[in-house]
């Protein structure tokens, strides 16, 4: 079975894979599921890579070379437990970061419209990551792929929830600093990275979206990859009209019934998961500094996957890199969209964000060293103080000292009428 995988994937026409994927995408969710999960499954030489993990709130697996050596939960903390050791441990300038090692956490949310797809669906192009970033840049990277809930049997917002549950695991369970985490989503999973990050950092955006950041007790992620994002339920756009990209109105319209549970008529302007298109500042309040997307020129939402990206460049607080390519949605992890002849753009995009890694891990832990030296720590302990003071006076502005009801804010994001048999 898996040398027929291998040769439809490398012997089909694109201009016949994207009908395929297309019909494929379009077909009720069982059906739909079996063959994704048929197509994309793990080589048997890939398994050794592959550690499941399941928590009583999410599910999801660990990748990196040999982990699936770790036969017992405490051999696998003791793993990830070594790999915050050697975050911790990656000090100094960058002449002596280029010779430490380092292990980089990569945080995956994969996609597939939220009714399809799997954890270890894209092996090749985590393994591709994994080698560039230790050849190339002397970092050991560990990739945390979360394994969401699909509808419509798990409806908005539980795949969100458990994603921010996995991201919350990271960086309150294990401790890990978020100088060491890159994000990655695709499709569906960018609109879960996005919701994730305000749902951790400033969840009060989901009801105003001019709310200030709550939460800093934890840093912010070193970089977020986002590759053809889902940013917007627009399918007004003339590139709907012709129908060459993989996402098609019939998809589209199945995603709003069975993950959302609205008829095709409702206003989406206000979901939750799609507030972000309409923020035009002060994404510092959740976004990390380094950003990277990678869209197609043939897919449906390309116009406002590049609206969004724009807006987030002019602030001037954020390196954001965009790349183009004449592809379809997804291009970078649905492989088999790119023709033989054009594979070197793969080469050169797994190039492109392992570099980009790199740069944001660097950048991230001088900041975070920066932020912990003596002196930043008295000034800051200061500013605490003084806050604090006013807050007993009620001398100082309210918002300030943003309090957060949290309560309310879930009670709100779970209020999604249920799906019935």
């Amino acid at each position: 079975m898996e040398s027929i995988r291998h040769l439809i994937k490398t012997n089909v026409p694109t201009s016949i894979m994207v009908p395929i994927i297309q019909g494929i995408l379009s077909l009720p969710p069982t059906m739909a599921r079996f063959l994704i999960a048929d197509f994309t499954a793990p080589k048997k030489s890939q398994m050794s890579w592959i550690r499941m993990i399941e928590k009583p709130e999410w599910k999801g697996a660990w990748i990196g070379p040999d982990m699936a050596q770790c036969q017992d939960d405490d051999q696998l903390l003791q793993r990830i437990k070594d790999a915050d050791m050697i975050i911790y441990k990656a000090h100094g300038n960058s002449s002596v970061m280029r010779r430490s090692k380092k292990c980089k956490l990569t945080l995956s949310m994969v996609g597939g419209a939220f009714r399809v797809g799997h954890c270890t669906m894209y092996m090749d192009v985590f393994q591709n990551w994994i080698h560039l970033l230790k050849e190339h840049h002397n970092i050991n990277a560990l990739i945390l792929s979360v394994d969401y809930s699909l509808a419509p049997e798990h409806m908005y917002p539980v795949p969100v929830l458990e994603c921010v549950a996995a991201y919350e695991y990271l960086v309150n369970t294990l401790h890990i600093p978020g100088s060491r985490i890159i994000l990655s989503g695709d499709s569906a999973g960018g609109a879960l990275c996005l919701e994730t990050l305000i749902r951790v950092y400033a969840p009060n955006i989901l009801k105003d979206l001019g709310a200030p950041r709550s939460n800093y007790n934890a840093e912010l992620p070193a970089g977020l990859l986002l590759v053809s994002p889902l940013v917007s339920a627009n399918t007004s756009s003339w590139l709907w009209e012709f129908k060459q990209d993989i996402v098609t109105p019939m998809l589209a319209s199945r995603v709003l019934k069975e993950y959302l549970n609205l008829p095709e008529a409702t206003n989406t302007d206000e979901l939750h998961l799609l507030k972000l298109a309409h923020i035009r500042s002060d994404f510092d309040r959740f976004a990390p500094k380094n950003v990277m997307v990678y869209v197609g020129e043939r897919e449906v939402m390309r116009d406002d996957i590049l609206a969004l990206a724009q807006t987030v460049k002019q602030d001037k607080k954020f390196n954001v890199r965009i790349r183009k390519e004449s592809l379809e949605h997804d291009w970078y992890f649905i492989r088999e969209l790119v023709r033989p002849q054009d594979k070197h753009i793969l080469q050169s995009s797994d190039q492109e964000f392992a570099a980009f890694c790199a740069r944001s891990l660097n950048e991230a832990t001088e900041n975070a060293e920066k932020r912990s030296s003596p002196s930043n720590v008295r000034q800051l302990d200061a500013v605490a103080k003084a806050l604090l003071a006013g807050q007993q006076a009620h001398t100082h502005p309210v918002h300030l000292v943003p309090k957060v009801d949290s309560a309310e804010v879930e009670s709100e994001a779970i209020a999604v009428p249920p799906i019935t048999a």
